[in-house]
């Protein structure tokens, strides 16, 4: 579950390579794989020894995953959930402390904090949001796991950075020694950029400065190189009446080396604007999948030579018509929300996806989410029960809210796959 409106602002832009808006129909796209160096450029900073394979920075590790929840006065609170202990509890140890101003070590202003990514065993990183208030300085903070004892590693000029975390296009990177961060340059709708932070002297680059292609997204990373998302655009033509939104429009993905600034395209299709259901790209565990429901195929795809390899054929029609939204690869599947199907990236199996029971929340009903992926075992919302909330408003008023409480659960990668609730709680979920 990701109630969170950044997030749907960040979804719907990524929905150009995965999700369709509702009620939209099925068309098919022309997908072209290329591996011709179509443009390459020069990074302004020095040419870096070949980088370590690029991972995304998680929110949460076997031992703690972490979260935040809003307060009164544009303040934000830091939680973790013990995977150990089965608990959930603020991020503060201070004895007496209420947990509700900025004399908890555990809250923050915001946009001083949004939510915090594990580093290594013993670090986690932030980072700051201008946004929120709208400063000039976006720095980058290293802090203990209990979240405490900050030292800021950085400082990023001008940066902007929205929804981050979220999923494989929104997360920070490591390469082992540098940290990188998609972000915009000038506030939202501003220039898209692709940050390098180096932790130790706290040098920052932004990598697609002088980079003539206009980037939107990153969808993830392939062993040492992005994957970014341009979204080719066409001008209306004058008359305007001859412009609609099913539109032709192509999506290029190009291959971005860090360490020599040079992209690659790696593949773009072709979709009538609008329709983007039609052909899905997702990057999981560092491999390229590509599902073209019109054909009713799947496929990986070799960024090295930009072959692709068929793994999946004859997808039957009825999961080929409808919105597709990838959850995550669990085991050997690929598992969908939009439609409940899976697909087995080995034996190319594809069937239906059995259901857990609905959580109920936000009027609707709801399969668990994905909050983690840890191999075997995976933490999900596993139930909501409804409880009322009182809220201070500006006037001091107090209101009550009718809203419901989640609880994370752990589940053994098994169940999941056969739809059996087999839940082990460790606290309360909070967004």
């Amino acid at each position: 579950m990701k109630r969170v409106f950044s997030l749907a602002l960040a979804a719907l832009l990524l929905a150009g390579c995965t999700v369709a808006p509702s009620g939209s129909s099925t068309s098919s796209s022309t997908v072209t794989t290329e591996t011709s160096t179509a443009q390459e450029v020069e990074s302004t900073s020095p040419t870096l020894a070949p980088a370590q394979p690029l991972e995304p920075l998680r929110i949460g590790d076997e031992r703690q995953y972490y979260m935040t929840d809003m307060l009164s006065g544009g303040l934000i609170r830091c939680w973790a959930a013990d995977l150990k202990e089965h608990q959930s509890h603020v991020l503060c140890d201070v004895e007496g402390c209420s947990h509700d101003t900025l004399d908890c070590p555990a809250v923050f202003a915001r946009g001083d904090m949004d939510r915090v990514f594990v580093l290594d065993e013993d670090t986690l990183v932030y980072f700051g949001n201008n946004a929120f208030p709208e400063t000039s300085d976006s720095p980058v903070v290293f802090v203990d796991r209990q979240c405490q004892n900050p030292r800021t590693v950085a400082t990023i000029q001008d940066a902007t950075f929205s929804a981050l975390g979220y999923d494989n296009s929104t997360s920070p990177y490591t390469d082992g020694t540098y940290l990188y961060c998609l972000g915009y340059h000038g506030g939202y709708g501003g220039q898209t950029a692709l940050f390098r932070i180096d932790p130790n002297t706290g040098e920052t680059v932004e990598l697609l400065e002088n980079v003539d292609v206009p980037i939107d997204l990153l969808l993830g990373a392939v062993g040492s190189k992005f994957v970014l998302i341009q979204f080719e655009q066409e001008p209306p033509p004058d008359n305007s009446e001859e412009f609609t939104s099913t539109a032709p429009q192509r999506i290029v993905h190009w291959l971005f080396d860090p360490a020599t600034g040079t992209l690659q395209q790696l593949a773009s299709y072709d979709t009538p604007r609008g329709v983007l259901d039609s052909y899905t790209a997702e990057i999981l565990d560092g491999t390229y999948y590509q599902i073209d429901w019109a054909a009713g195929t799947a496929s990986t795809l070799d960024p090295e030579t930009g072959e692709a390899h068929l793994f999946a054929e004859n997808i039957p029609a009825e999961y080929r018509e409808e919105n597709h939204w990838v959850d995550d690869k669990v085991e050997d599947w690929l598992v969908f929300s939009y439609p409940m199907v899976m697909i087995n990236v080995k034996t190319g199996e594809v069937r239906q996806r059995p259901a857990l029971p609905d959580n109920y929340w936000n009027g609707g009903a709801h399969q668990p989410s994905i909050h983690l992926n840890l191999g075997d075992t995976l933490l999900v919302d596993c139930r909501y029960e409804p409880y009322t909330r009182t809220d201070i408003g500006p006037d001091g008023t107090p209101t009550t809210v009718d809203t419901s409480r989640g609880y994370l659960g752990l589940i053994s990668a098994e169940d999941f796959l056969n739809g059996v609730p087999n839940y082990t709680e460790v606290g309360e979920y909070t967004t």
